[in-house]
């Protein structure tokens, strides 16, 4: 018998208080109307109404506000104007953010010296949502007009805004006068293209090789929203395999694709050790990039460590982010939630794993928003919504 201990974000969501206003009571209202909307909207005004409620609850808290990024395009329309008015908030906060561009894409990022501009392309993502957001009332071209002309040396904003105006163009979001008042004001950016690697390296060849591969999925009828846990029955074997390694009284921690419902047959567990976590400076208790270590895997122990030992080692481990009191500054806390968004929402299961698990991989948005992934898919974006109501948070 292995002892090993379920991913932490789901103890904490298990033991988080359930009374009004919480954040799980938050999650369980978001995720209640999803699951009962998986595909058409029916008629559910209690569970529609908490579900805005809970939205706007989350929107308004800037630990939370990049929900605002998932949350199901098609809900959009008709919410409630105190929903619309906390979503508008939102995002006009995050138009101050630069995301990595490849994050909302497929995450084909170059190494660092095959980099064309020698960085990783920036991007507000937030403002791909420009086209739903005029379409559904939320903004109009006066706001948007103020905006470019206010923020008129910020490159990376201005294209984010350029990216979209093809879509509002084709789908006639915008009268032809007020496009080009729009479009006036970034004619002199480049279209966005895909840029290409300075040289292709052995690694990045096998990686293309890897992502292009058929595979056959190792759990076909999990639930990519969680809890991971159910999932630990398929790959039972494997972890007793790296139990039956481990010494006496060693720890590892171990998560991926496989644990997460998506991954395939093919699909390697990732193993981290305890001891070299707390031994190396790169991954120092409380280090923002690496905090999905802390909360998104099983800890297993060898055969002289008990289940408490393990709680408890966790819960140390995990207390290094949720305690204010060690949390180094309010960047560091933003920096380790963004983390976790990255890792449950956007590396592998945007970039593959969702297309790999659903078969959904024909996408209809131009390649100047990076239309050709998951990312505007409702299913997708309903996926992400509920594991980010749930699991994204300290």
């Amino acid at each position: 018998m292995i002892r090993l201990l379920k991913p932490a974000i789901e103890r904490r969501y298990d033991a988080a208080e359930n009374g009004i206003g919480t954040r799980k009571r938050a999650a369980e209202d978001i995720c209640r109307f999803l699951e009962a909307n998986p595909r058409v909207a029916y008629d559910m005004p209690l569970e529609r109404e908490c579900y805005y409620s809970a939205c706007k609850n989350l929107l308004r808290d800037r630990d939370s506000e990049r929900i605002l990024l998932y949350l199901p395009l098609r809900f959009l329309e008709d919410a409630p104007e105190t929903f619309k008015k906390a979503y508008r908030d939102a995002w006009y906060r995050l138009l101050n953010t630069r995301d990595v561009r490849e994050n909302f894409h497929t995450g084909d990022c170059f190494e660092l010296d095959a980099r064309p501009r020698g960085g990783l392309e920036r991007v507000v993502k937030c403002v791909h949502l420009t086209p739903w957001l005029l379409k559904y009332g939320y903004i109009n071209e006066r706001q948007i007009l103020r905006i470019l002309r206010e923020n008129s040396d910020d490159e990376v904003l201005l294209q984010s805004f350029k990216d979209t105006w093809k879509y509002i163009r084709v789908n006639k979001i915008l009268g032809s006068e007020d496009l080009y008042q729009l479009t006036s004001k970034t004619a002199h950016l480049p279209v966005r293209k895909k840029p290409e690697p300075l040289y292709v390296s052995k690694k990045r060849l096998e990686w293309l090789n890897e992502r292009n591969k058929p595979a056959e999925l190792l759990t076909p009828s999990a639930k990519l929203e969680g809890p991971f846990s159910d999932n630990i029955p398929a790959i039972e074997a494997q972890l007793e395999e790296i139990a039956a390694r481990l010494k006496p009284s060693e720890i590892v921690l171990v998560g991926g694709s496989q644990l997460k419902g998506y991954g395939t047959t093919n699909s390697d567990l990732d193993v981290w050790s305890y001891n070299k976590l707390l031994s190396s400076i790169a991954s120092q208790p409380g280090n923002p990039h690496t905090v999905h270590i802390c909360f998104n895997t099983i800890w297993l122990g060898g055969k002289d460590v008990n289940i408490e030992e393990l709680e408890r080692f966790s819960d140390l481990l995990s207390g290094n982010y949720t305690e204010y009191a060690k949390i180094a500054t309010k960047l560091h806390r933003r920096q380790a939630i963004e983390r976790l968004e990255s890792d449950l929402l956007q590396y592998r299961l945007l970039h593959k794993g969702f297309s790999r698990f659903t078969g959904i991989d024909e996408f209809y948005i131009p390649p100047e928003m990076d239309g050709d992934c998951p990312f505007y898919v409702d299913e997708y974006r309903r996926i992400a919504t509920m594991l980010y109501a749930k699991y994204v948070w300290l």
